[in-house]
């Protein structure tokens, strides 16, 4: 058919075009023989290698079906397969978990691995990578102890509380002490606090999978003493506050107090749990840090029990800590999914440092509290040193100064309380921001920076003064390139 004197395909040609086309894929023996990918097998990775070429067949014939790529001769098919699987290959062997320069200013960055882990803690971890440990055996007995044993009693010293549990991660530990004391007669919670956290896990449906029901009480701006009274009638095992760490409710809200709360569990002989989050061990007020109770004052309300995470105020590596009531935690230390959540040695052998680093009162040795605390005038003057030297080298059209601005503690801690900074602005002309936050992931190890408008922003509350000299290199580099 003919039209304008272009020739229109009907659609049973275009299948037979396509048909032909996928003649022209190479077999998978056919480009395992090329050498760009030869290269890459061995005796034990030949079934790897097999799988990605077999995939990455598979996936260019899905696109050729769909119309895209063109139809292409046999050698540039084959060619196209090879350098996609090539390319595969080698990202395999490069692409690993490594370090990058967080100059964003969120001190507590879940996506760039939380906590920041000091130097004493990196070598207690490193002392028992490479060899075996005394994880579960007393040395002086030869008899088998809890490996948590050791975490347990410096958790119990610095809180005050009668007993504690160590898990994987704050989640676990609200897993486990939901399952364990309201998988009969279910759990009751605000319905303002029931919190979506990252990777869209939500707590209702979390609570739901756990409970025999979820009681939700008061509304989602006010709930009352009252509410709690009712749900602990209509059958209620536990009742669970939690911290909203990712937002604020504000203007007309009313909750119930956590002693309040604490009080009615003792006289109803239900349980009462705070999921706290963030782990606040020391008071931080005195440091200019405000916004959150710290574990004692917590556990000094009455409350049963007190749940955090050790990787977000604590400064110490992921896990789950669970403090208060000795009973209500030897129930959850009994129950078998306690096995299935608890955490290895090298959590272990860094929360233990973290722990004693507490106890004698060495917690600025931490560097997650130690960027909290440094005070508005450390982070001024480092950041108005640095806009100096980063300004004697950049180009006329680029505009470089230290500016007022504000860090936050992040991974759902204090989430209304940013701490006040000073910035290193870098305006640039439209465009070259986005190019030049982009030219700096790729740097070696990439460096991850603010953009807002024409302006890329660092804070070095979160880059270690030691990494100031390679930051400044690569943003020396970046600026040029993106002339």
């Amino acid at each position: 058919m003919v039209e304008d004197g272009r020739f229109l395909y009907t659609e049973t040609q275009r299948i037979m075009d396509i048909q032909e086309s996928l003649k022209n894929l190479p077999s998978v023996e056919n480009v395992l023989q090329d050498k760009r990918i030869q290269s890459h097998i061995t005796d034990v990775s030949r079934m790897g290698v097999t799988r990605i070429a077999r995939e990455t067949i598979a996936a260019t014939r899905e696109r050729m079906i769909g119309g895209d790529p063109p139809a292409l001769g046999k050698a540039d098919l084959k060619e196209t397969i090879v350098v996609t699987a090539a390319a595969e290959l080698e990202a395999l062997v490069s692409d690993r978990l490594g370090p990058v320069i967080n100059a964003t200013g969120v001190i507590l960055h879940t996506n760039l691995g939380r906590a920041v882990l000091g130097d004493e803690t990196c070598a207690a971890i490193n002392d028992v990578a490479g060899e075996y440990s005394d994880l579960e055996i007393d040395v002086k007995t030869g008899q088998r102890t809890d490996r948590t044993a050791r975490a347990r009693r410096l958790i119990r010293l610095i809180t005050g509380a009668e007993d504690a549990l160590v898990v994987n991660n704050n989640a676990a530990a609200v897993l486990l002490a939901v399952q364990t004391l309201a998988s009969e007669g279910g759990v009751a919670v605000s319905r303002g606090e029931l919190v979506e956290i990252g990777g869209s896990f939500r707590l209702p449906e979390i609570l739901a999978s756990l409970a025999e029901r979820v009681i939700e009480v008061g509304t989602t701006n006010k709930t009352h003493l009252k509410d709690y009274e009712r749900a602990v009638k209509e059958g209620a095992r536990l009742l669970l506050k939690v911290h909203t760490s990712n937002y604020a409710i504000v203007g007309y809200t009313d909750e119930v107090p956590l002693s309040k709360l604490a009080e009615l569990g003792r006289g109803s002989n239900v349980p009462v749990m705070y999921d706290q989050g963030s782990g606040v061990v020391s008071p931080l007020e005195s440091k200019g840090v405000k916004g959150e109770e710290s574990i004692q004052d917590l556990l000094e309300t009455g409350v049963d029990l007190v749940c955090f995470s050790a990787d977000k105020v604590l400064g110490g590596p992921q896990g789950g800590i669970i403090v208060g009531r000795a009973d209500l935690i030897s129930m959850m230390r009994s129950n078998h999914l306690s096995r299935a959540l608890r955490v290895g040695k090298l959590t272990l052998a860094g929360l233990e440092s973290v722990l004693r680093q507490y106890w004698l009162g060495r917690s600025d040795s931490i560097p997650a509290l130690s960027m909290m605390m440094s005070s508005p005038g450390e982070v001024r003057a480092r950041a108005e040193e640095f806009a100096l030297l980063l300004g004697r080298s950049a180009p006329s059209d680029c505009r470089i100064e230290a500016v007022d601005g504000e860090s936050s503690v992040g991974g759902g801690s204090y989430p209304i309380k940013p701490l006040r900074t000073t910035l290193v602005e870098i305006n640039l002309p439209t465009g070259r921001p986005e190019r030049l936050s982009t030219c700096l992931r790729g740097m070696d190890p990439p460096v991850l920076v603010r953009v807002k408008g024409n302006s890329v922003f660092i804070d070095l509350r979160t880059v270690k003064p030691a990494g100031e000299e390679t930051l400044l290199k690569y943003l020396q580099e970046g600026i040029g390139k993106v002339k």
